[in-house]
């Protein structure tokens, strides 16, 4: 069993944080920070993006390069995010991105796809992709909103998470408790809505989960969710009962916004 994180719209990004004068620099996405959390927490998550699937064995796309971000962080405030534009993808070499996943992933594999999307996809192309990889015994995640979202809940992804307001921009519906009826597909086992400080409501294998957040100091959240879909992923292959699984994953969720960096084992298994 391997997984795979797959980040489909990179960014090199820039970050300043405001009073401290600090600024970082980081290769930001979705699935590349769920991929390092997990290999903190000693699971061999491998990492790529969507230039690493299209330069597999020729140099296509090689002229394709990734989005920059710039983010201005205020302690305890929402942060503001600027970006260059998404890359757009020709259909060839979407047709080659799916060529890639196809072979390489195998039954028992995880596949993450985390993260919005460089754009120019065929209609559908997310949920064939997505059938045809549980078809092959492949569980999916799917962390994203929008149209990408709305063709995974179609395929029947394994697992669908999203924030609320990325759950609201996908459903077109208003409350958390519409949007996540909406959310789940035919074959879908748990569908997972983050509610930032009132922690997150989950429906597994049609079951209700409300978990609660512990009150913390917010310093910085970014990263929070991705940390939670790290945790989802490894209560399940760990086989943990599902609100363990749940509740680590807000704890560790709440952790990364006090603006912490890997979350170690120990919080995520207390």
């Amino acid at each position: 069993m391997r997984v795979w994180c797959f980040t489909p719209n990179p960014v090199q990004e820039r970050k300043l944080v405001v009073g401290s004068g600090l600024v970082e620099v980081s290769a930001g996405g979705k699935g590349r920070n769920v991929a390092r959390q997990l290999r903190a927490w000693g699971i061999p998550a491998i990492s790529k993006t969507i230039f690493d699937a299209l330069a597999s064995g020729s140099d296509v796309g090689s002229d394709l390069r990734e989005r920059v971000g710039w983010a201005l962080v205020r302690e305890g405030e929402e942060r503001i995010d600027f970006f260059t534009m998404d890359p757009e993808i020709n259909l060839t070499d979407w047709t080659r991105i799916g060529k890639y996943w196809r072979q390489v992933l195998r039954k028992g594999d995880w596949w993450v796809m985390a993260g919005s999307s460089a754009t120019g996809w065929p209609r559908g192309w997310w949920k064939k992709l997505i059938g045809d990889l549980q078809k092959k015994g492949v569980t999916v995640l799917v962390d994203s909103r929008g149209a990408l979202m709305r063709e995974a809940v179609a395929a029947g992804a394994d697992w669908i998470k999203c924030n609320f307001e990325e759950a609201e921009a996908t459903t077109g519906m208003k409350g958390v408790e519409r949007c996540i009826r909406n959310l789940t597909g035919n074959g879908t086992t748990g569908a997972v809505v983050t509610l930032g400080k009132d922690g997150l409501l989950a429906e597994v294998n049609g079951s209700r989960f409300s978990i609660p957040a512990p009150k913390v100091k917010v310093r910085d959240s970014t990263g929070s969710g991705d940390v939670v879909t790290a945790a989802l992923i490894y209560g399940e292959i760990r086989r943990w009962v599902i609100e363990r699984t749940l509740e680590s994953a807000v704890r560790v969720g709440a952790r990364k916004a006090m603006g912490k960096g890997q979350i170690p084992k120990a919080v995520l298994q207390s």
